[in-house]
């Protein structure tokens, strides 16, 4: 895909079809959020059928305009199957409480969560892979920029370099937030503990 068409306008349509509808906790869907959340997380596990077989693999990657998108050396299996066009699902999650209940059955967590369905596509233009790769070093390390903190990759690190992107097709997000639920947690004479305890990175 060329430079030039890549949609930087691009919003992610809302649900679809049953496989981004939810229905456990239909409340907790968020789909004006799966932007956000796809900005905002860490690792994406792209999931897909290879010889009738199920893989899931986690990568770093960088979301864009529809387009998710993961890298890695031109040897890397995942990423040769991937060039195919084949359907993914990508799933990424951010934990950011535990929260505890004073009965069994009410403990639970504070999250964010996207699941997303697209196709994969090779991007093989060089000044498309440039722009995506220092995009992404940026986005994990936001105080180093090429040039100045490191060397630029050079055409011959980007030619050795495979980049994938997953373009979007549908996807939900989810979410939880707030402390616990259970029918004695807001009785302090109750027994047993109560709290919610964030996670930190």
């Amino acid at each position: 895909m060329d430079e030039r068409a890549v949609r930087r306008d691009y919003l992610i349509p809302e649900p679809r079809t049953g496989r981004t509808r939810i229905h456990r906790h239909p409340d907790r869907a968020v789909p004006d959020r799966i932007e956000e959340f796809l900005q905002a997380g860490l690792m994406a596990h792209v999931a897909y059928v290879d010889g009738g077989e199920p893989r899931s693999v986690p990568f770093f990657y960088h979301y864009e305009a529809g387009h998710i998108y993961i890298h890695g050396s031109a040897g890397t299996g995942t990423l040769r199957t991937l060039e195919d066009g084949r359907p993914v699902a990508v799933s990424i999650a951010l934990l950011d409480d535990l929260v505890a209940s004073r009965t069994a059955a009410d403990h639970s967590a504070n999250y964010r969560s996207v699941v997303v369905f697209g196709r994969c596509h090779r991007v093989s233009d060089l000044a498309r892979k440039r722009r995506i790769l220092e995009a992404t070093t940026e986005r994990y390390f936001s105080d180093r920029h090429a040039g100045a903190d490191y060397r630029p990759a050079t055409d011959d690190d980007l030619i050795r370099m495979e980049l994938i992107a997953i373009e979007v097709e549908e996807a939900q997000a989810k979410s939880r937030s707030g402390g616990p639920l259970g029918p004695e947690d807001d009785d302090a004479d109750a027994p047993g503990t109560a709290f919610v305890r964030p996670v930190q990175i």
